[in-house]
């Protein structure tokens, strides 16, 4: 590092802390009484050596280049002036944001006596260093942070640059820390908590923090293009800094990082990707902890068939809906189209819902194989417990973007069309059919001669319980999702006559998600792969589709011994195939990448 204090100070500082090559224990031997004399007096003329030297000051000196020293702070406030009083810190939000971020917040109990000390801090236990005061200083300065900022610190530590990084950049900003040390992220989350609890101003002005266990080079399409400013925190390779300029925005940031072997650098990106590097110091940081380029792969692999196989429903329109429905008095004159859902798909006769067409291409009907109906009778659908969900499965869980909008049945009036359907019949609102299904307000706008009838047929093949599914999702807009497969198989069939988009793919979520949670292992699954397989590509439902094929790709050797596999059509092999040599291209391409990367340019 450069030095701040004078070649005086520094001379003075090392004779307080060093002996004089003159100051030897024994006496020369060869020296006479005037020269012991004059020796003597000599000694007694310097400053008093010390005995000890602390660790990390003997550690700065050796350890190359001139030393800035410091005394020790009595509080933050203090430490924060000399650093401003030295010129390592200028920026005002900067200051204000280390005074706001006291340092003995961030370090354990164990190591207070050296919270106000400009130096590095090892925390053996946690096995990571706490950076010293002036080098979060200059990483701030120079990350250029403003208000609204996205900022990520690549190995948070004890959580301290977080904390700064979110102060500054204020409550519409967002500072987001990761950390491949479970207890460097269980230390940061509990740092910035406190801080939040003991100061109200940080809690009311600052953004919100995230501390998450992720590492820089493991792909993620959580962190990558969201970030305005990244800091890094411990050394990166020159080779690999082309790694972390994908989590940038697309209109370019900065990056503050530690390059190998002892530069700190600015990197900026403008938004045509150009990329130019600066210098600001030579620091000496521990290295970042580098994933092989296997483990890289894998990760990645992984990322792309979990984008590929995710099953998002279509946008709700239920708020649309029900102001459609409930401006129109009495409810029996629907306008049509008007905030309606459209399905997507051509309107043809349901199949029975525990059938699918043959794989020979007649159109003959088949019974799924006994395997395959237990397989969807057995999948309970546990998409409604704690313990299972995940983020794809809440978003079957009812309106996206309704608010607190909801049909009352009370305010609906009297019903004024009867479902009948093969020995019973349920009474609906015709106004809310004609709003929220394809099919009825077709039927309605028709002006065919039944289309005022006060009674409308249910083909019969279609199941009671199946139809009131349907009528819960057009009323309320959700689905149980502790719904079965098979069941979803059902109601997936009654969305798809009638026209009801979103539910066709809240089921096809459901279908999709049991696939994915299938034991490998069980015949029944492997059997179900090829059949939804078929269903899927019959019906147009390109997502379920993607999910049969990404299973039977990686189950290949037991899903090609099913009767399922076995009845596929030659253009259900060819989406199968195509599939395997997509992966291995993918595969391919990720290869040549890794032989041919480069650092950047200087």
């Amino acid at each position: 590092m450069a030095l701040n204090m004078s070649d005086d100070e520094e001379i003075d500082f090392q004779r307080q802390h060093f002996q004089h090559p003159d100051d030897a224990d024994d006496m020369d031997i060869n020296s006479d009484s005037d020269g012991d004399a004059e020796q003597a007096e000599e000694q007694a003329q310097r400053p008093q050596r010390r005995d000890r030297i602390p660790l990390h000051h003997f550690l700065r000196l050796i350890g190359g280049g001139r030393v800035i020293e410091r005394d020790v702070a009595s509080d933050n406030d203090e430490l924060v002036t000399n650093l401003k009083r030295s010129g390592v810190i200028i920026q005002d939000t900067a200051i204000k944001a280390m005074r706001m971020c006291p340092r003995n917040m961030f370090v354990p109990e164990q190591h207070q006596d050296e919270a106000f000390t400009d130096s590095p801090i090892r925390l053996e236990e946690l096995d990571f260093n706490v950076s010293a005061p002036h080098m979060h200083a200059s990483c701030l300065e120079a990350l250029q942070l403003e208000p609204g900022h996205k900022v990520l610190d690549v190995g948070a530590g004890c959580g301290i640059i977080n904390a700064c990084a979110a102060y500054m950049v204020g409550r519409t900003g967002l500072s987001v820390g990761i950390d491949i040390r479970k207890a460097a992220v269980k230390l940061a989350v509990s740092n910035i908590k406190r801080l939040k609890a003991t100061s109200q101003d940080f809690a009311t002005q600052a953004s919100s923090c995230k501390i998450e266990l992720h590492n820089v080079f493991m792909p993620s399409n959580k962190h990558q293009g969201k970030y305005d400013r990244v800091h890094v925190g411990a050394s990166c390779p020159p080779d690999r800094l082309a790694a972390l300029l994908p989590l940038l925005r697309p209109q370019g940031g900065i990056i503050v990082t530690p390059v190998s072997p002892n530069d700190l650098r600015m990197i900026k990106v403008n938004a045509k990707g150009d990329v130019t590097q600066k210098v600001i110091s030579q620091v000496r940081y521990s290295e970042l902890e580098l994933p092989n380029d296997a483990e890289i792969i894998m990760a990645t692999l992984k990322m792309k068939r979990h984008a590929q196989t995710a099953v998002p429903p279509p946008p709700s329109t239920y708020a649309q809906d029900v102001a459609t429905i409930t401006s129109h008095t009495g409810y029996s004159s629907s306008s049509g189209s008007s905030g309606s859902e459209q399905s997507g798909f051509m309107m043809h006769s349901s199949k029975n819902s525990t059938e699918v067409e043959g794989g020979d291409g007649s159109g003959s009907r088949r019974m799924w194989p006994t395997r395959v109906a237990k397989f969807l009778s057995s999948c309970s659908g546990n998409l409604g417990s704690t313990e299972s969900v995940r983020g794809e499965d809440l978003m079957l869980q009812g309106p996206e973007d309704s608010g607190n909008v909801k049909l009352e049945l009370a305010d609906l009036g009297p019903t004024d069309l009867l479902l009948m359907g093969n020995g019973w019949s349920i009474p609906v609102h015709r106004h809310v059919l004609n709003n929220r299904s394809d099919l009825c307000r077709a039927r309605h706008d028709s002006g065919m001669r039944d289309a005022e009838d006060n009674e409308l047929h249910v083909p019969e093949h279609f199941a009671k319980d199946a139809i009131e599914t349907f009528l819960h999702y057009l009323y309320y807009d959700k689905v149980d999702t502790r719904t079965s497969a098979q069941h979803a198989v059902a109601v997936l069939h009654v969305a798809h006559y009638y026209g009801a988009g979103r539910l066709v793919g809240l089921c096809e979520a459901i279908l999709a998600t049991e696939l994915k949670r299938g034991n490998r292992d069980d015949e029944g699954t492997n059997e179900a792969a090829a059949a939804l397989l078929v269903l899927a590509d019959e019906s147009g439902l390109a997502k379920l589709r993607a999910v049969c094929l990404d299973y039977i790709v990686h189950h290949y050797a037991a899903v090609s011994l099913t009767e399922g596999y076995k009845s596929l059509n030659s253009h259900q092999r060819d989406l199968i195939a195509a599939e395997s040599c997509a992966l291995y291209a993918h595969l391919r391409g990720m290869l040549r990448e890794v032989a041919a990367r480069k650092a950047l340019p200087e």
